[in-house]
């Protein structure tokens, strides 16, 4: 089944190639400029571009497809996939000391600490929401008194001058 994977890659590796090689073949310079501006004629050469630019990466995607395939150990990639590996080894076993050691239980529980300290500062909250209303309250009454005190003045001061 590998086999076949690699004739079928090895042979749109080719098509790619013979498309590519086809479309490097361009027309002089003037007659580029007097195809380009005929829209039609301009829309598909974008039109191709496009293509041979997908199929650029097409290749590419089958070459590297082709090489992960073929996996040695010896290769530069090789052995960076195998340090990568005992890298990822050497971090799960220190998670997994981590997790032995208790450092989750500490985090939990400095969790927790925060979370009766929010709920303490959400009851001051709620307590200081209430004394700012009673205030309000207060100052509405206060304001009231004022209010009616300076109608009083007022008209004490025009009867005042209306005897005077």
């Amino acid at each position: 089944a590998l086999v076949l994977r690699v004739a079928v890659k090895d042979r749109e590796l080719r098509e790619a190639r013979e498309a590519l090689q086809r479309s490097r073949l361009t027309p002089q310079h003037v007659q580029v400029e007097t195809l380009m501006l005929d829209p039609a004629v301009n829309g598909e050469i974008l039109k191709l571009r496009e293509q041979v630019k997908a199929g650029l990466q097409r290749e590419r995607e089958c070459r590297d497809e082709l090489e992960a395939s073929q996996f040695q150990p010896g290769s530069i990639a090789g052995k960076k996939l195998v340090q990568k590996c005992k890298d990822l080894a050497d971090e799960n076993e220190q998670l997994g000391k981590d997790v032995s050691e208790g450092r989750v239980q500490a985090l939990r529980a400095e969790a927790a600490v925060h979370r009766d300290h929010a709920a303490e500062l959400g009851r001051a909250l709620g307590e200081t929401r209430e004394w700012v209303e009673a205030l309000m309250d207060e100052l509405e009454v206060a304001q009231a008194t004022i209010l009616g005190l300076r109608r009083e003045l007022s008209q004490a001061k025009e009867a005042a001058r209306g005897r005077g």
